[in-house]
């Protein structure tokens, strides 16, 4: 329905700046957002505009609470900050949604190399009990374990049996929408194999191993990593933190002040847990697996 809306109200006014928005598209096709550049463009100014017209007024009215309305001054400067904290708040919904397909096919590529070292495996086992292609892609489709990388295949699955597609017209349409270069030259290199009439099996066993080289030296990567990560947190923050607090506590022991409990408060029920929040994203974010 907002798509609608936005669409209808917007579209016309953002078609002569589609040029300006190809990186964008770009990021539409390998995030998978099955949108035109066109609509989301419209969707972007459409939610920026909202931000701007609620927002504006609304802080308004806040502010001139806050500031009272005996005076034209206070009313001008409420009005004023409004309009600038609701410009900054519109300017960063655009760019976030800007930038969110490129920060989704990014997540998307990660996700797809991670399980190909796996995938290909399963594929080339596939291939030497001599089955052809599309029943390859099919088996690997159904795998859900495979996650992005099983989604990926299955439209390649479609586009041969649903849309009639040769093979190699599919995998090299399937190598223009998807965000990783390893899967993209895996696609090019099975067409290439279809093409010369080489050996599928050896090629797919081949790049299996290349893969899962790679993914050892991932894991070994991460491991010294999190090594280093779990050292620094150790001393930085645990033993910092509570050698602060000894220390505050012995402070207190001799000029007692609200304001050194204040701190320690701070430092136990909101510092220590917003870094211990952190150090799971950032664990998370850079290991070599999906989940």
């Amino acid at each position: 329905m907002l798509n609608k809306i936005a669409f209808k109200y917007f579209g016309g006014i953002v078609k002569p700046y589609l040029k300006h928005f190809d990186p964008l598209r770009e990021g539409l096709v390998k995030a998978d957002m099955r949108v035109s550049i066109h609509e989301y463009v419209s969707n972007m100014v459409f939610v920026s505009f909202m931000i701007m017209l609620v927002g504006w007024p609304t802080v308004s009215l806040l502010l001139g609470l806050a500031f009272g309305y005996a005076q034209i001054s206070s009313v001008a400067l409420a009005v004023t900050m409004s309009f600038t904290l609701s410009l900054v708040l519109s300017s960063m919904s655009f760019a976030a949604m800007y930038y969110y397909p490129s920060l989704s096919a990014s997540s998307r590529k990660r996700k797809i190399e991670n399980s190909l070292p796996f995938g290909t495996m399963y594929m080339a086992t596939i291939a030497s009990s001599g089955a052809p292609p599309t029943k390859m892609f099919k088996i690997i489709s159904d795998f859900s374990e495979f996650g992005e990388l099983s989604r990926e295949v299955s439209r390649i699955y479609t586009d041969t049996e649903i849309f009639g597609m040769d093979v190699k017209t599919a995998l090299q349409k399937a190598s223009e929408r998807t965000p990783s270069e390893k899967f993209k030259d895996l696609l090019w290199g099975l067409s290439t194999i279809i093409t010369t009439g080489g050996s599928m099996s050896e090629y797919l066993h081949e790049k299996s191993k290349s893969y899962m080289a790679d993914f050892r030296r991932s894991i070994k990567d991460y491991s010294e990593q999190m090594s280093l990560y779990i050292e620094m947190y150790i001393t930085l923050i645990i033993v910092g933190s509570v050698f602060f607090l000894i220390l505050s506590a012995v402070m207190t022991a001799i000029s007692p002040t609200s304001s050194v409990i204040s701190i320690q408060f701070f430092v136990i029920f909101i510092f220590l847990p917003m870094i211990s929040v952190g150090f799971i994203f950032l664990s998370k974010g850079i290991s070599p697996t999906e989940e």
